[in-house]
């Protein structure tokens, strides 16, 4: 099992990845932080979680309360606390005695995530046409140039583009267990959806077409077409991620 060291310390520091502001944003949300996050603990779990969904802290990476407590430069107890955050994200699994492991990648893992993912994706996108079809409209119409200028950078700049215009429209559901339940997935998610952009480029420009599809079909009133629209979002999406996590093949 791989062992945390102090020279990992180096990456989780590096606060330039776009991923920086998502996995803050998710976990202000879901744990009621203020957005200036200030705590020492809601720091340092932003840091490992990052660390997490970049890949610098690889799947079945023990985390060690003592190492990080030395890399990070705070006493154990904030240490401690974070992982517990972390631990109810399902990004680690905390084991007394044995410290905690990040959780490893794996098909069952894709396969669950995206069929939860994908049932309250309908209930969402059902009651929002019913009743935010125009604020829905605008927030696609304002993100869409966003998501063109990420079209031409690293792959990690569409996908945290496209994650924090999910999250704004999650913003909008008037369903407050639907709202609680797709972000409390998200940051699993954005892990998967982070590799698997990354292993299929060209389906940064396929999904700029969907979403395209999508605002025609919101602003037609289409909730079918909307629904199908999402659903192959879906079905895309769990593929590159299913792709991303099997190993491969020997030639």
């Amino acid at each position: 099992m791989n062992t945390f060291h102090l020279a990992d310390v180096r990456s989780l520091l590096d606060a330039s990845e776009p991923v920086v502001a998502a996995v803050e944003q998710t976990l202000a949300r879901g744990h009621g932080w203020s957005r200036t996050v200030t705590t020492v603990t809601d720091r340092i779990a932003i840091t490992i979680a990052r660390g997490i969904v970049c890949g610098h802290l690889a799947p079945g990476k023990r985390l060690l309360e003592k190492d990080l407590s030395e890399a990070l430069g705070v006493s154990r107890a904030p240490i401690r606390e974070a992982l517990r955050i972390l631990e109810r994200e399902r990004l680690v699994d905390c084991q007394a005695r044995r410290g905690c492991v990040v959780i490893e990648l794996d098909e069952k893992e894709v396969v669950e995530l995206f069929a939860v993912r994908s049932a309250l994706h309908e209930i969402l996108f059902t009651q929002l046409m019913a009743e935010q079809r125009g604020p829905l409209a605008s927030l696609i119409a304002q993100r869409l140039g966003r998501l063109d200028e990420a079209l031409h950078g690293p792959t990690d700049h569409y996908t945290v583009c496209g994650y924090l215009l999910h999250m704004s429209i999650i913003d909008l559901s008037g369903n407050r267990l639907v709202a609680d339940l797709l972000p409390s997935i998200a940051l699993r998610t954005l892990r998967h959806l982070r590799r698997g952009h990354a292993s299929h480029p060209a389906s940064v420009a396929r999904s700029i077409r969907n979403w395209r599809a999508i605002h025609r079909a919101v602003l037609l009133g289409d909730t079918a077409h909307v629904l199908a629209r999402i659903q192959e979002r879906t079905e895309v999406a769990m593929a590159m991620s299913l792709d991303a996590v099997r190993p491969p093949r020997p030639r």
